[in-house]
């Protein structure tokens, strides 16, 4: 559950202020909370979340904490009333603990408390639940969104999110799938069929909506996030006190790289897939890769080449690929596959820190724009996906909080 009606005054206000409330089974260690970490990325079926407990790790082999209650973390970001800016609750479960058990008496006469921090590391229930979902079923003359609908109406998920652009309309004639999970089902299709003509994200969010989503077309939809790069010497002060919580922005120095020769070194220039139709012998079906890059990456539209070295890597280099059967001839397994390889040639990491609105940071596979205020860092500028974040409150005299960005896209653009 999630809730956003007022908007911030400032996301970096000093009178800005977290609120944690943290239930384990029937008990409360809200004020025994002193770290929580939230991992979010395209890469994995669904968020995991860190929690650091300040306690006797004894209290787990006397209370039997060993997995079976549920916990209940809720985050609030409040302003200078009362009035609550933003709340995220997370139903989770546990799946491994981290503790250190110090030596005691054999028996002693009284209770002896050794607090010491212990590490939770937790996933949330309905998502988990959702895409870890057995199917088992037989398909006849059906699409890849037609399968994948029916099999996500088989989970427990409160929504399906399906983006449209794109989507792959390939009838398969018959698909058998064995007992195994809708991820590992999803993952399946698009290797072998495509699912986008574009890289493909599958995963399910905090609150057990699942998302598919086709990356190709994110940087041409409205952002989630905006993120400013503010120079030194200038004043960015109608930035830093922006009310809107889609509005981020640092000074730190960010990460950048573009892998552009290595990927074009691996893949080739050009690509030769030789696949076997239902009706015919083999088939031979050619991919230039800079021109497949601009069309089927994840592109910043201002400024759409793809750079490599072409005097290193001869153009007359020929990669071959006979993994893929084919199916008639049909190309969307090329342009879903092999535009996952080429999504991320150029890679951004920012932090941000202060008093941070998570939801909008969680929003990965979503488009982010980045706006540099320094002359020297303007090519850095432009449309990314959020790839992942990684949100971190520490507790000292009050809760504060900190994220890291990672952003990725095709080509380096200029804005």
């Amino acid at each position: 559950m999630a809730s956003s009606t007022t908007p911030l005054i400032t996301n970096w206000h000093p009178e800005v202020t977290y609120d944690f409330s943290l239930r384990i089974g029937g008990e409360d260690r809200s004020t025994d909370l002193t770290r929580v970490e939230i991992r979010s990325s395209i890469t994995m079926p669904y968020q995991h979340i860190f929690l650091d407990i300040f306690m006797d790790p004894h209290d787990i082999l006397m209370y039997d904490l060993f997995g079976q209650q549920n916990i209940l973390l809720s985050i609030k970001l409040k302003g200078k009333t009362p009035e609550v800016l933003e709340q995220v609750d997370f139903l989770l479960m546990y799946i491994d603990t981290e503790a250190d058990y110090r030596s005691g008496q054999q028996s002693a006469e009284t209770d002896q408390v050794e607090r010491g921090i212990c590490r939770l590391k937790t996933v949330c229930i309905g998502a988990y639940q959702s895409m870890s979902t057995m199917v088992n079923a037989i398909y006849f003359n059906q699409t890849p969104g037609q399968i994948i609908r029916d099999l996500v109406s088989r989970t427990n998920a409160v929504d399906f999110n399906y983006d449209i652009s794109g989507r792959s309309n390939l009838k398969i004639d018959q698909l058998l799938i064995p007992p195994t999970t809708l991820y590992n089902v999803v993952t399946y299709l698009d290797k072998t069929y495509g699912i986008f003509r574009g890289p493909m994200a599958f995963h399910a969010t905090y609150d057990n909506k699942i998302k598919l989503q086709n990356l190709n077309k994110k940087p041409n939809s409205a952002q989630i996030v905006t993120l400013h790069l503010l120079s030194t010497d200038g004043d960015s002060s109608s930035i830093t006190e922006a009310a809107d919580p889609k509005v981020f922005y640092t000074k730190k120095p960010v990460i950048n790289s573009y892998k552009g020769n290595a990927v074009f070194s691996v893949e080739a220039p050009t690509i030769r897939h030789i696949v076997k139709p239902r009706n015919s012998l083999a088939q031979t079906i050619e991919t230039n890769l800079e021109t497949f890059s601009s069309k089927y990456g994840v592109i910043e539209k201002n400024n759409p080449k793809v750079h490599y070295n072409k005097l290193a890597i001869d153009n007359r280099r020929i990669g071959y690929d006979t993994n893929q059967t084919g199916y008639d001839t049909d190309q969307i397994f090329i342009q879903s596959n092999l535009s996952q390889n080429i999504s991320d040639l150029a890679s951004t990491i920012a932090t941000v820190e202060g008093n941070l609105p998570t939801l909008n940071l969680m929003a990965i596979g979503e488009h982010v724009k980045l706006v540099s205020h320094s002359n020297d860092h303007i090519k850095l500028g432009g449309s990314y996906i959020l790839k992942g974040t990684d949100i971190q409150f520490v507790k000292g005299t009050l809760w504060e909080s900190f994220a890291r960005l990672y952003m990725t896209r095709t080509n380096v653009a200029s804005q």
